[in-house]
Order: C-alpha cells, then sequence, then structure tokens
C-alpha cells in the first residue's frame, strides 16, 4: 500500500504540473482569428483590479481580441518565458499588473490605459499574435553530469549500501539473487524519493527566484557561488577531515540508529521501505550538490526539467546499481569494497570538491554572459 501510494503522489505531481504547463504558442493557437492580450494579475493586488474594471468597459469593443485574465502565481511558468522573451526589466519581474499583447508588454496601473487600445487598435495582422521568440533556456549538460557525478562519489550513500548488502548476505549467505533484489530496490528507493525531492525543491527555487525579481543569469550567479563554497568544504574533508569541528557527511548521532535499520532489513521488500527512509539520513551528505542542480531546475520549466531530473537521478545510484551488479556476479566481495572506501574516503572528498569549484567557476562564468 505504501509503495502505492508513493507512486501515486509522483503521478500527481507530474500530471500536475504538466497540466498547468500553459505555453506562449498554446495561447496563439487557442485565440485562432483573434488577437490574445494576457493580463496577468493576482487576487489581492489594487491596481489588478482598477485594470481590470477598465478592460471589462473596453473588451465589447473589440470582438476580435481574445483577453485572457491569469493568476500570476499560478502561471510561473508562462511569465517567466515571458520575461525574457520581451526582455522584461528585473525590476518589473514579478510584479502585477503586466499586460502582454503583439510584440509589446505593458506594466503598472497606468500604462494599459493609455497605450492598448491605441496598440488594438494598429495591431496588422502579422503582429496579431503574441511574439514567441528564441527557444527556452537550455541546462548544460556538463553540469548535470558534473553534479549527478559529485553526489555519486560520495562516501555515505556508498557506506549505506555496502552495509544493506553484508547485512543481507549475512543472513542468507550464499543467496546471492537476495542481495541483487535488495540493492536494486534499495537504489529505486532513493531514485523515487529523490526524484520527488527533486520536483519540490525545483518548485521552491522558481518561487523564491520568482519572488525575488531574480533574472535566470541570476539564479546562476547565486548557486555558482554556493557550488563553490560546498566544493571548498568537501576539499576540506579531503585534506583534513573533520577540520572545523564538521564533516559533510551523515551526523554522528545518526549513525547509530540509520546503521540499526538497516542492519535490521530481512528482506528485498525490506530494503526498499529503508531505502525510503534512509534517503532522509543521507540529505546531510548529499544536499549540497542536489541544492545547486534543482536551483538550475528552476530556470527551465517542468517539462524540460525532468529529463535532467533523471538523468541526474541515473548518475546518482549509478555506482549503487555498480555495487549490486559486482557482488551478485562475484568479481568482489562486500568487505573488500567496504574496505576501499574507507581507505579512499578523502580522495572522494577531494574528487567531489574539485568537480564542484570547476562547475561553479563554469556556472559563474555562464551567469556573467562568458560562456
Amino acid at each position: 500500500m505504501s509503495k502505492k501510494i508513493i507512486l501515486g503522489l509522483l503521478l500527481i505531481l507530474l500530471f500536475a504540473g504538466f497540466a498547468s504547463a500553459l505555453t506562449i504558442e498554446e495561447i496563439n493557437a487557442q485565440s485562432g482569428t483573434k488577437t490574445p492580450v494576457v493580463f496577468f494579475k493576482t487576487p489581492t493586488c489594487h491596481f489588478c483590479a482598477q485594470v481590470d474594471a477598465w478592460i471589462q468597459t473596453i473588451e465589447g469593443n473589440y470582438p476580435n481580441v481574445l483577453f485572457l485574465r491569469l493568476n500570476i502565481n499560478e502561471n510561473q511558468e508562462l511569465v517567466l518565458r515571458m520575461y525574457d522573451v520581451y526582455g522584461v526589466p528585473t525590476e518589473k519581474r514579478g510584479a502585477v499588473p503586466i499586460i502582454f499583447v503583439g510584440d509589446t508588454y505593458y506594466f503598472g496601473g497606468a500604462e494599459p490605459e493609455q497605450f492598448l487600445e491605441t496598440k488594438l487598435n494598429s495591431t496588422e495582422e502579422k503582429q496579431k499574435l503574441l511574439t514567441i521568440g528564441g527557444e527556452e533556456t537550455e541546462i548544460n549538460l556538463a553540469y548535470v553530469v558534473g553534479l549527478g557525478l559529485v553526489d555519486a562519489v560520495n562516501p555515505c550513500e556508498l557506506a549505506v549500501l555496502l552495509i544493506l548488502m553484508t547485512a543481507i548476505l549475512s543472513r542468507y549467505p550464499g543467496h546471492k539473487r537476495k542481495a541483487l533484489k535488495a540493492g536494486l530496490l534499495f537504489s529505486a528507493a532513493i531514485f523515487i524519493v529523490y526524484f520527488i525531492f527533486g520536483l519540490l525543491l525545483r518548485e521552491v527555487f522558481g518561487f523564491i527566484t520568482d519572488f525575488l525579481s531574480v533574472a535566470q543569469t541570476g539564479v546562476f550567479l547565486i548557486f555558482g557561488i554556493i557550488a563553490i563554497i560546498i566544493g571548498i568544504l568537501n576539499l576540506k574533508d579531503g585534506i583534513a577531515r573533520g577540520a572545523g569541528g564538521f564533516v559533510i557527511e551523515v551526523p554522528q548521532r545518526w549513525r547509530p540508529r540509520m546503521k540499526s535499520l538497516i542492519q535490521g532489513t530481512t528482506s528485498p521488500k525490506g530494503a526498499f521501505f529503508v531505502g525510503l527512509i534512509v534517503a532522509f539520513f543521507l540529505t546531510p551528505c548529499t544536499a549540497g550538490p542536489y541544492l545547486v542542480f534543482s536551483g538550475i531546475l528552476s530556470s527551465v520549466s517542468l517539462v524540460s526539467a525532468i529529463p535532467y531530473l533523471i538523468l541526474y537521478m541515473l548518475i546518482f545510484i549509478a555506482p549503487m546499481l555498480a555495487i549490486t551488479f559486482v557482488t551478485y556476479l562475484g568479481f568482489a566481495k562486500v568487505e573488500d569494497m567496504g574496505e576501499w572506501r574507507e581507505n579512499n574516503s578523502n580522495k572522494l572528498h577531494l574528487i567531489a570538491g574539485i568537480l564542484m569549484i570547476i562547475i561553479g567557476i563554469l556556472m559563474f562564468f555562464w551567469g556573467y554572459g562568458i560562456l
């Protein structure tokens, strides 16, 4: 039942995102022979109410115009793209009322009453539809792969799976098929939980950047700086583990409970449910790169973000799958892999730190338009 509920919630989130993904192209297509006028407002905006009341007095004079009244908070994907297409200045982004028509936009309470009718009366056939502009901003695949690799080489997730595999094989010696199923279901649970985390974090960062009226270039600058800071902290743990009184790993006080939970796993199905719970324990260990990645996702639409999110998660769980199959095929013992992880923990932190700093610098250059 729990698995069905989780999968159901995921499907609801995905459906809601796809259902609300209204685009400029769809508005142009739905308007038919009419000129679309897109009016963004909020229910509590005084000036919006004034402009709306004024539009009601004139819209009967324009039977060939389609007036669309949209809540800006419920159509963030659309308004963010329109900001970029129409070149709306940063200081005006997120504020209402704002109206888009043809190749022009009108902002505030006075501009629509001064200029909208003149625009509608002079609109030519070639200008009547909304400006589509260029394609939506794309995310550099190097960022996705790089951040995914940083999370993938994190010692925490490797340690957790190794403990799980050891527990299963100790309880059922010689039953490698059980270990295989446990590893695959555990990896699937981590994938599902972090996938949902990614969707939620993307929405949170999208709301914050929209509320603060931060342009897409600003998003890259902010998270580029965060990536560099996380990289430096990983380098610190790679050079002098625990310096400063903390390590970017699962907190010590959480470890006994987490280890007890994992070692108590008695079946592959149990491994799945343990994975759902352990994902929360791993958050302090993996949150850094994932926060940066989720912030980057907020700069594109949900439809565009999902393939990047799937790719990231596949990279993230790749070491888990590798350990699972290596154990099942007998290429190495779980104990040997655990010993290798312990001996190379600092090196893994160094690799993660270097990758994060490189990604942060690239994002910084991207934000300034250098790349």
